[in-house]
């Protein structure tokens, strides 16, 4: 459903996004009730931006948009569909970077009118981009978040209704239209590597760039490690355009803080957990547990302790570019501290499922080797008995990363059961046997201490069924998402549910 904004005659919006195109007087004045790049959205007045997509070529779609009530039709080189002779067909060399220029001006360009600081990396974007929010919100500041999990727009947390981390550039401009209506000054943008190699955010006035550690993801889109940290760097080179541009790196991340911190900026402030570093921002006196950490924080503004209710040593990095991007932009220290022990934690991150059994049960998100290795490492301290990893591997994403987790588990997990997230269109085994392959060739033992169960309920099962008191079962890779994704199409899901359900038979 189309947001209700004032028509704009084609000329009018065309030339505000800088599209300099000659039209016949009747097309000129043809009045644009919407964009749109998905022709099933398409609503009687859109403006339909065929976009040359990944798996699919929007310009395919020209005359379904035209049938559903497009007036006009702006697309990248040759159209590959014949329109109605009538319907105004507006050539340009960038589809994606005119549809976020046009989505923005019509919508009255929202976050020329905001402080805009776009969240990015490869782990712990959600949790900053929450954490930001909730420091500001503490210093009296009107702020809004857009995130994986939820949209945050004053007191109001709603669901992020879908698994896009960024929207396509008309729902991210509508977004920020009703953010700014709102009455909010600031937003946490959490602003993802398809997002910016997609062009989404081109439209969107960054003003500061927040980055926590990068190591290595979708490769699927971006072919390889470099390319995906280049992808990275464009937000930061977005902002370091502005006079008032505000970087925030994390010093202690060896791929991409080298390439980052060599991009000019206005302000640069660095953070980091890691004694042997020099930041602008420090993290001391570190103590890590189930219900939570504690640090003390030195930072430009004042030294502060710190209690954070977030499970997870590594959140002490969040933490620190959260407060870091706060205080940079508006945030007295103390407020944005107090905002950030107030944080609740996030949804499917290092969340535990408590029913008074004797053994912890951890969903967490952790999708890639790096996260996996990082929540098993933090994990292993605090567990006496046994460690267990539940966890999986997309189909049609990396297939790097699937032996490198199945390596990861063996080597820091005392038990790996490896099952499905989200198969999508491959062979769910083929994922399966790419992944155990890596843990076998580390160590693990199938049978033994390593297992593959590819029904996830089941896989869940076995392990909180086999459990044992001081033991610890982490659930990876679903964190907060309601469905798996199958050949068959997408299938309900809870992963805290599911884990609940098996702890009450095992208690029963």
């Amino acid at each position: 459903m189309h947001p209700t904004r004032a028509a704009r005659p084609l000329a009018v919006l065309l030339g505000s996004a800088g599209i300099d195109v000659a039209l016949p007087p009747a097309a000129a004045a043809l009045d644009i009730t919407a964009i749109d790049s998905d022709s099933r959205s398409v609503t009687a007045g859109s403006l339909f931006v065929a976009i040359p997509g990944l798996r699919a070529d929007g310009r395919r779609f020209i005359a379904d948009a035209v049938e559903r009530g497009a007036v006009a039709v702006v697309v990248e080189g040759p159209r590959a569909a014949p329109i109605d002779a009538s319907i105004p067909l507006i050539t340009v060399g960038n589809a994606r970077h005119a549809l976020s220029e046009l989505a923005a001006t019509f919508n009255d360009h929202p976050s020329r009118s905001l402080c805009v600081a776009g969240i990015t990396g490869t782990d712990g974007k959600t949790t900053t981009a929450t954490l930001l929010w909730h420091a500001w919100r503490a210093a009296g500041i009107a702020a809004a978040s857009m995130s994986t999990v939820d949209r945050r727009t004053g007191d109001l947390v709603t669901p992020n209704p879908s698994r896009q981390t960024t929207p396509e550039a008309p729902e991210l401009q509508a977004e920020l239209a009703r953010i700014r209506d709102a009455g909010c000054t600031h937003v946490a943008l959490e602003t993802s590597s398809h997002a910016l190699e997609m062009q989404r955010a081109d439209g969107v006035a960054f003003r500061a760039a927040v980055f926590t550690r990068i190591t290595t993801e979708h490769l699927e889109l971006h072919g390889t490690r470099n390319r995906y940290l280049a992808a990275k760097a464009r937000l930061l080179e977005r902002v370091s355009a502005r006079s008032d541009g505000i970087a925030v790196l994390d010093a202690g991340d060896p791929f991409g803080f080298p390439h980052l911190v060599a991009i000019p900026v206005a302000t640069r402030l660095t953070y980091t957990d890691l004694p042997e570093i020099a930041a602008d921002l420090r993290a001391e006196e570190i103590i890590a547990g189930p219900a939570g950490v504690h640090f003390l924080a030195r930072t430009p503004w004042g030294d502060s302790a710190v209690r954070l209710g977030l499970a997870g040593a590594f959140n002490v990095r969040n933490a620190l570019a959260a407060l870091a991007a706060a205080c940079a932009t508006g945030a007295d220290l103390g407020s944005a501290v107090l905002g950030l022990e107030a944080a609740e934690p996030v949804t499917g991150r290092m969340e535990r499922i408590d029913l008074g059994q004797p053994y912890e049960v951890i969903v967490d998100y952790a999708h890639t080797s790096d996260a996996l290795e990082t929540v098993l490492d933090d994990l292993r301290r605090t567990t006496s008995g046994r460690l267990w990893a539940v966890f999986g591997s997309a189909g049609e994403r990396d297939l790097e990363k699937r032996p490198a987790m199945g390596a990861v588990a063996a080597r820091l997990a005392d038990v790996s059961v490896i099952t499905d997230e989200d198969p999508r269109g491959e062979n769910r085994d083929v994922i399966l046997e790419q992944i155990a392959a890596g843990g076998v060739a580390a160590g693990a033992v199938r049978g033994t201490n390593l297992f593959v169960i590819p029904d996830r309920e089941e896989a869940i099962a076995y392990a909180v069924a086999n459990a044992a008191p001081g033991d610890t079962v982490l659930l990876a890779g679903k964190g907060h998402e309601k469905t798996l994704e199958t050949a068959g199409g997408e299938i309900p899901w809870n992963e805290r549910t599911v884990a609940a359900e098996a702890i009450r038979r095992r208690l029963s």
